[in-house]
């Protein structure tokens, strides 16, 4: 006879896992209900009905029965203590081992009954009067040697709900009840359409939502029901909404405009019971919007108000309009590590419409029935004081039973948690729990973790099965070259594919360790973990990862025809390992040969390039881009700061251009500062009202120009400086600086740039009709010249697209001032045509920088169409993108607008407050360097209210 049985030595020392000894008085519950959950555990039990041979004599089964089983189940009742036959072989099984030191006695109490002294000296499972029925079963089960999942019931999930992305649910989900019914009671609320549930990572919200949505939410009550995780690849805002109205319409929206398609899923919500669970909105904003938002930690720096901008001007619509709109009959959850900023009105507090909760710890009592439901015996307050030390914290409770479960000494043991660290701050001994699990791990089972938390998403188990035989065929390979005169031996063959087999058993250990999650064949990592693993990882053995994983996507094929950002994800994701394998020169030359073009210009997707580019900055934005060639690194920051310009961003522009000016002056390449200067001044600082250094550095790049006889870019400067010296009000010197750069396009044929100025020319005209100075007369002549050189500009916009390739700023320009002239003829429709026209291709590139001017010309023409609200609702909708953006001149041009509103409303002091900041804004760098229109402007009305 061996040893004690251990669970996996069992099934080959023993024919049965358990004899089951009782009366035949408790046969019902015996053969029912124990036995079933005995067989569903995956036991093979021996049992008298079914396993004694026929004939044979019941003393000599029972003998064999107990022999041939690694332990036996005492069921105690007074019936079974009554019955001759069971003190027979209870008797005989402590003949086997008397002290029982091999625990193949296991005692469990059915009914309260005295118990002998042969077996009061044994401790028992308690089913009598047990505190917890589902820890007495699941205590049961693991001294089996079988660790159930939670009881739980089975999930009814309806037909048609969309649950786009299934939350790979931890086992052993428990309680949450408080919580569960506080979402509930939103549910019903018909105030407030968005619930924030917000959270640091590891405290349970996306398993928390997906729980109730498939146990609590009433599917006659809510039959559209959409399930989103922003987690996933090509989950952002965009296919969002696209596939939400794909869903409730059956349609394809794709025709729709991106605006559009947000005002027509709002009308969904209005109009019908819908609920949209939203989980992960972080990776949508700002702060985690980026190529390493799997890596990041809460705290790991902090996050200022801009971090909580939506990455997507359409999800900012979409919040704002669902927080503020009333009588919605859809609702909205969201999880999330922040709150995004365009639920706030001024000052921080939520909008109407906007509910927010914040967890903060597990419930006490969920987190003992969570020790429990795992077979982790203790009292209660032994389980507490376990969890207390680690402040209720979700994850790390998890990772805590895990090590529990998997302690050598005293496996499943709660005073396994008291031998833990337990000095420091709660954050350490956070730390510490998941550092522990971490190096309880095998050598294969680390590797495994850091190669899952190499991917910034759920990863397939197919593509983890690649990559391992990969691996192995390299370790071959090389075997190969060290032997060369040797064939392959069988029995590194077959090492080779037991390697590739065991790659399930090893994420099952992970998963029952809490470090995996998993639904379906993919697997993911909470992205504590994941940056916990991936920090783990040695420099060699990072790259080395990258580098396979880089190999995996290089065989991809590429899209044929791209379309959308989505159709370039698997380029993405190559990129992304070269980047992360230290291959930052050959990302830079993928990112040129076969993203950048089509990213810039084609899509106009330029947060996404923003991100790709800041990939290459591995120190920071203050340092340069990790690139060998001091021309690539201009040309990323260059890129780099054109992008935040073009997208809303244009403070943080500033120091990339200086940068990269500072390299090129550095390589005396004239012609390079020269571009960076006209970018500098043209991108950054004119719209942040830095006046006065955009006027110097226009002038400056113009005289290098001139010295190097550059012309095409001095056409560029004279034609940025007669930009701004119209926003400073010197209508000649504009002109003239006009007319120069007009003058140089022709001579060169330059079409694109003819339009570009012609369109300048239209937007001076426009600033002049406003001047307090004008005359009418003059007025309507201004009109009149803005009309046809915008009309003028549109043509060009058209040569430009027949002979190079259609260039979609200047269509947006054009289309922009031919609605603000025609409003002046006065022709409303023909404008309500053209300014609709601009908004819609502006936001279908995000082009940020220009869509504040074309919602507040909309604005202006709602009011002379009579429409006041919708007036106020653009204008406004244009001051939120200004302020997050940093737009001086726009944001006075739209203090005006809003103060006109608010004087014919009769609120003389909310004009008079609106007139001053609108004169604050305009007053740029002061004297001659103002915003002269708007500074006049509110100088009048400011005399008119008496401020």
């Amino acid at each position: 006879m061996s040893n004690c049985p251990t669970d996996t030595d069992a099934p080959d020392t023993y024919e049965y896992d358990l004899f089951i000894s009782y009366s035949t008085a408790d046969k019902a519950w015996v053969r029912g209900e124990l036995l079933t959950r005995l067989q569903n555990a995956g036991l093979k039990v021996c049992i008298d009905f079914r396993d004694f041979r026929p004939g044979a004599p019941t003393v000599t089964e029972i003998e064999r029965s107990i022999e041939a089983s690694a332990r036996t189940l005492l069921i105690l009742t007074p019936a079974y203590l009554e019955s001759q036959w069971t003190e027979f072989e209870t008797l005989l099984l402590q003949t086997f081992d008397p002290t029982n030191r091999e625990l193949r006695l296991l005692p469990l109490l059915k009914e309260p009954c005295d118990l002998p002294k042969r077996l009061n000296i044994y401790t028992y499972l308690d089913f009598a009067e047990p505190d917890d029925p589902i820890f007495a079963w699941t205590q049961l089960l693991t001294a089996l040697g079988r660790r159930p999942e939670a009881e739980r019931p089975k999930a009814y999930v309806p037909q048609q709900w969309l649950l786009a992305h299934p939350y790979g649910m931890p086992p052993h989900f428990t309680g949450r009840v408080a919580e569960r019914q506080m979402l509930s009671d939103w549910l019903q609320d018909t105030t407030q359409p968005l619930l924030i549930l917000r959270a640091l990572g590891g405290f349970g919200k996306s398993a928390l939502t997906w729980h109730w949505l498939l146990h609590d939410v009433a599917e006659q009550d809510w039959p559209a029901v959409v399930w989103w995780s922003f987690y996933e690849e090509k989950a952002g805002f965009d296919n969002f909404v696209s596939a939400t109205l794909a869903y409730l319409s059956g349609g394809d929206p794709q025709d729709l405009p991106p605006s559009e398609r947000v005002v027509r899923l709002l009308e969904y919500l209005r109009q019908h019971r819908i609920l949209l669970v939203l989980d992960g909105f972080e990776r949508e904003l700002r702060a985690y919007g980026n190529l390493g938002a799997a890596y990041q930690e809460d705290g790991e720096r902090e996050i200022a108000d801009a971090g909580r901008d939506c990455v997507n001007p359409y999800g900012e619509q979409f919040l704002r309009n669902l927080a503020s709109l009333p009588n919605l009959k859809g609702k909205v959850l969201m999880s999330t590590r922040l709150r995004p900023r365009p639920v706030e009105v001024t000052g921080g507090a939520l909008l109407m419409g906007c509910r927010e909760e914040e967890l903060t710890q597990m419930d006490t009592v969920d987190a003992v029935a969570f020790f429990r439901v795992q077979g982790i015996p203790g009292n209660r307050g032994e389980i507490e004081q376990a969890c207390r030390d680690y402040g209720f914290h979700p994850l790390s409770l998890r990772l805590l039973a895990g090590l529990v479960l998997k302690d050598l000494r005293n496996p499943g043991d709660i005073q396994a948690a008291h031998r833990q660290d337990l000095t420091g701050s709660l954050v350490q001994r956070q730390h510490h729990v998941l550092e522990q699990s971490y190096d309880s791990l095998s050598l294969e089972g680390r590797q495994l973790l850091s190669r899952i938390a190499c991917f910034r998403s759920p990863v397939a188990f197919e593509v983890l099965e690649a990559l391992a035989q990969s691996e192995l065929e390299l370790e071959l390979e090389s075997e190969e070259r060290l032997l060369p005169n040797r064939s392959p031996q069988p029995p590194l063959l077959r090492g080779a594919l037991s390697e590739v087999q065991d790659l399930e058993a090893d994420l099952q250990d992970l998963i029952e360790r809490g470090l995996v999650q998993r639904e379906s064949r993919r697997f993911d990592l909470h992205p504590i973990v994941r940056r916990y693993a991936y920090d783990r990882m040695g420099t060699a053995e990072r790259r080395s990862t990258h580098g396979q994983l880089r190999d995996y996507f290089a065989a991809v094929p590429e899209v044929e025809r791209v379309t959308t950002v989505d159709d370039l994800a698997p380029v993405i994701e190559l990129y992304h390992h070269m980047v992360r394998a230290g291959q930052y020169d050959q990302a830079f030359t993928l990112l040129k040969d076969r993203l950048g073009d089509t990213v810039y210009y084609q899509l106009g997707a330029y947060q996404q390039y923003i991100e790709l580019l800041r990939a290459l900055f591995p120190h920071g934005g203050t340092q340069p881009p990790q690139l060998k060639s001091e021309a690539d690194q201009a040309w990323t920051l260059n890129g780099l700061a054109n992008s935040y310009g073009l997208s809303g961003q244009p403070a943080q522009a500033v120091p990339l251009f200086e940068q990269q000016i500072a390299i090129r002056e550095k390589q005396g390449m004239k012609k390079n500062v020269a571009i960076g200067l006209e970018n500098l001044a043209q991108s950054a600082q004119l719209p942040i009202g830095a006046l006065q250094a955009a006027e110097a550095n226009l002038r400056r790049a113009i005289a290098l120009c001139q010295e190097i006889e550059d012309e095409f870019y001095e056409a560029i400067g004279h034609k940025e400086l007669g930009r701004l010296l119209a926003y400073r009000g010197d209508w000649g010197a504009a002109a003239e600086a006009l007319n120069r750069a007009l003058e140089l396009d022709e001579k060169n044929e330059n079409i694109q740039a003819q339009g570009l100025i012609w369109a300048y020319r239209a937007m001076s005209a426009l600033l002049r009709t406003r001047s307090p100075r004008t005359t009418n007369s003059k007025r309507t002549e201004l009109a009149a010249t803005a009309l046809a050189v915008a009309q003028r500009a549109i043509a060009l916009a058209d040569e430009t697209a027949r002979t190079l390739y259609p260039h979609e700023r200047d269509y947006i320009d054009a289309h922009w001032l031919l609605g603000a002239a025609h409003r002046f003829t006065p022709d409303l429709s023909q404008s309500d045509h053209h300014l609709s026209e601009a908004l819609r291709r502006c936001r279908a590139i995000n082009l940020v920088d220009i869509e504040a001017n074309i919602l507040l010309d909309l604005a202006r023409l709602r009011r002379d169409q009579g429409n006041l609200a919708e007036a106020l609702r653009l204008a406004e909708e244009a001051r939120a993108i200004a302020a997050r953006s940093g737009y001086v001149l726009q944001g006075a041009d739209i203090r005006l607008f809003l103060a006109e509103l608010a004087q014919t409303a009769g609120n003389l002091d909310e004009a008079r407050q609106l007139a001053q900041e609108a004169l604050r804004l305009a007053t740029c760098d002061g004297g001659e360097y103002v915003y002269r229109v708007a500074y006049d402007e509110a100088m009048a009305m400011l005399s008119q209210l008496g401020g």
